[in-house]
């Protein structure tokens, strides 16, 4: 019963409606937009990653910074430090992956400088967009009318969409299905983790240095002309990742949580 204090349900200022619809102009500017981007030619999403800083990672980015900005309230969404600090410790095993994915990166070889630095910029917008897409505008949104899990669920399923569309802008059908699939797993623990610290900003950390681990080791790989097994990895990883968000959430299986986000912007002082 612990658990449910400490988990932000209802309380947010973000109506369903609004998060829909701020997801299908996210969905435009990104997948979208790379297609322009690419001069409606078949572009993998890592060839897209090293290429050069995208606009329409940029724009959607900030298009989802001021959807939670002006439509969030901070204590209440996420958008607040952790709180208690001590929450902080929740995101070690996602982080652990991450710094594991980065190792099994290097271990392949790094691509130029260059492109490396280009990488890093977009996995960042990426990481930026993408927390505050799904794990503020729509999770926030999906809680104003469900319990905790249907709109965990409901926010991951999205995520993995999200993904797929991504990976057919690419024409990768294959590559396309296990992003789907990975980013619907890594979404449930990204999800647990969010609402029980109260923040976004820690798995906003971890989703970059994934994103900038998987799209290096890849470029690396491609450049020496073989495939990376990293995203079969990745994969793998998610898996448990998502086992432990489930366990995370365990205190909210019955949904229907009343969380006093209020209560905890009061205990904040």
């Amino acid at each position: 019963m612990a658990n449910q204090a400490h988990l932000p349900a209802r309380q947010s200022s973000i109506p369903l409606p609004l998060a829909i619809g701020a997801l299908a102009v996210w969905l435009g500017l990104t997948v979208g937009g790379r297609w322009l981007e690419a001069g409606g030619r078949q572009q993998s999403l890592a060839e897209a990653a090293g290429g050069g800083v995208g606009w329409s990672w940029a724009l959607a980015a900030a298009f989802s910074a001021a959807v939670a900005l002006f439509a969030a309230r901070r204590h209440a969404d996420g958008l607040d430090a952790p709180w208690p600090l001590k929450s902080l410790r929740l995101a070690a095993p996602p982080l652990l992956y991450a710094l594991l994915m980065l190792l099994l990166a290097w271990a392949g070889g790094w691509p130029p400088r260059a492109v490396m630095l280009t990488v890093a910029c977009n996995a960042a917008l990426v990481a930026l967009s993408e927390e505050l897409m799904f794990r503020v505008v729509l999770l926030q949104g999906l809680l104003r009318r469900y319990a905790v899990w249907p709109a965990v669920l409901a926010s991951s399923a999205l995520f993995g969409v999200a993904h797929l569309a991504g990976g057919l802008v690419g024409g990768d059908l294959g590559g396309a299905l296990w992003q789907a699939g990975a980013a619907f797993l890594q979404g449930v623990a990204y999800a647990a983790i969010r609402l029980r610290t109260h923040s976004v900003w820690p798995m906003t950390v971890v989703h970059g240095m994934w994103d900038f681990a998987l799209v290096t080791a890849t470029l690396a790989a491609a450049a020496e002309g073989e495939g990376s097994i990293l995203p079969v990895v990745a994969l793998l990883a998610v898996l448990p990742l998502s086992l432990y968000g489930a366990y995370l959430l365990r205190g909210s299986r019955r949904g229907a949580l009343r969380a006093d986000a209020s209560g905890a912007a009061r205990a904040r002082g």
